[in-house]
């Protein structure tokens, strides 16, 4: 069916442009006190230009007015990739055992704004890895003053650190 459609189109073309092309007419506008003589095929030209210039007008105007929508997006999508970075870091930096490095990167996540209750866990198992107690607490004080709903993860690494105490 589409290429029967594009097979009349096609047709239809041919017809309008070779009777285009032999008619000798010419189109006649008036406007007091002006007055426009071309021919036919000028005006059939001029006029499929007018459309084509308005229609990439509009479309213009239409992509300017999605420009704001569009650079939110890019936005939040650069700040999730820049987010999956860093969580990349810290998870690495904890598991190869670079508890230093691991902090850093979570607190650095942190002052990013992050909003997942992963990074001031980290950031605390981190600390308690390196003895340093009163970090650890202060990140798990962070961690259930700012992240109220997700209170298993935080309570089972707070028991964790509270019992468990890192070799020295």
């Amino acid at each position: 069916m589409k290429h029967l459609i594009s097979l009349l189109v096609i047709f239809a073309l041919a017809v309008a442009l070779s009777t285009l092309l032999q008619n000798t007419a010419y189109v006649l506008v008036v406007y007091p006190p002006y007055r426009i003589e071309m021919s036919l095929k000028l005006f059939v030209v001029l006029f499929i230009l007018i459309l084509v210039l308005g229609h990439w007008l509009m479309q213009l105007l239409s992509d300017t007015t999605r420009l704001p929508a569009l650079v939110k997006r890019m936005r939040l999508e650069r700040a999730q990739s820049n987010s999956r970075k860093l969580l990349d870091v810290t998870l690495r930096a904890y598991f190869e055992g670079r508890y230093q490095e691991a902090e850093k990167a979570a607190v650095r996540a942190i002052r990013h704004g992050e909003s997942s209750v992963i990074y001031p866990i980290i950031a605390a198992r981190a600390a308690h890895e390196q003895g340093a107690a009163e970090r650890r607490d202060g990140y798990m004080d962070q961690a259930g003053q700012k992240f109220q709903g997700e209170s298993t993860m935080r309570l089972l690494a707070d028991t964790r650190s509270r019992f468990f105490h890192p070799p020295t």
